[in-house]
């Protein structure tokens, strides 16, 4: 037991810890013998303990596996993100139970690291006075991604147009400008360019508006067109 990869632990009635193997050591920094004087819930975060309460009176009532994340404190109160699962030493008693704990810190650090630039990301795109989008190569411009400059350019919130879900953003291109909008951009698909276009654009509220498009083409490596992608933004107000 000693040489696996995770800390194992034997819990007694009362959190009271009666076995630990030796990665326990390595994990929290705390010698067996002072660990054996404490109670698992001394090495909680403070914030995780109701969570493991729970859990543990779950399994007191049910007797089945119970797996939860939990963060434990170290000697030197560094926070270890642990994922852990209780299940019995003996059929058919509670207690004591057994406990593998699994050091995922590095993955929940990972995972914190990628949400905070995807929120610091979508905070720059929602502030870009326009709406970004990738739509597909159709006559609907079929919409995949419209960010939240699609409310104050349409009038309409993006989960109604992704996806065609209520209406398509084609739709609501002024049917005198639809042609030439289709035509223009397919010109600068086949000539691999960039396009800007301006064009009409009927707003939720009834009012037409001059709107211009800067886009280009998105190719797979074999040269298909997968999409478009740009920007659309209002040059003036209600015309």
């Amino acid at each position: 037991m000693n040489s696996l990869s995770d800390a194992i632990i034997i819990v007694e009635k009362g959190n009271r810890l009666k076995f630990a193997n030796h990665h326990w050591t390595e994990l929290t920094g705390y010698p067996l013998k002072s660990s054996y004087q404490k109670t698992f819930l001394d090495f909680i975060h403070p914030e995780d303990r109701i969570s493991w309460q729970e859990a543990f009176q779950k399994f007191y009532h049910s007797n089945h596996t119970q797996l939860l994340w939990l963060r434990l404190l170290d000697q030197k109160e560094m926070v270890h993100w642990c994922e852990i699962r209780v299940q019995p030493v003996f059929k058919n008693r509670s207690f004591p139970v057994s406990a593998t704990l699994c050091d995922i810190t590095p993955q929940i650090r990972s995972d914190q690291i990628k949400e905070a630039r995807y929120r610091s990301l979508n905070s720059l795109i929602n502030r870009v006075p326009g709406m970004l989008y990738r739509s597909r190569n159709n006559i609907n411009w079929t919409m995949e991604y419209v960010s939240e400059g699609c409310k104050e350019l349409t009038g309409y919130k993006p989960d109604k147009m992704i996806n065609n879900a209520e209406l398509s953003y084609g739709s609501l291109i002024h049917i005198d400008d639809q042609a030439d909008v289709w035509r223009n951009v397919q010109a600068a698909i086949q000539s691999n360019q960039s396009f800007e276009i301006s064009y009409r654009l009927i707003h939720a509220s009834g009012e037409i508006r001059q709107v211009h498009e800067k886009g280009c083409a998105i190719y797979s490596d074999t040269g298909a067109i997968l999409g478009i992608e740009g920007i659309i933004f209002t040059l003036n107000l209600p015309i």
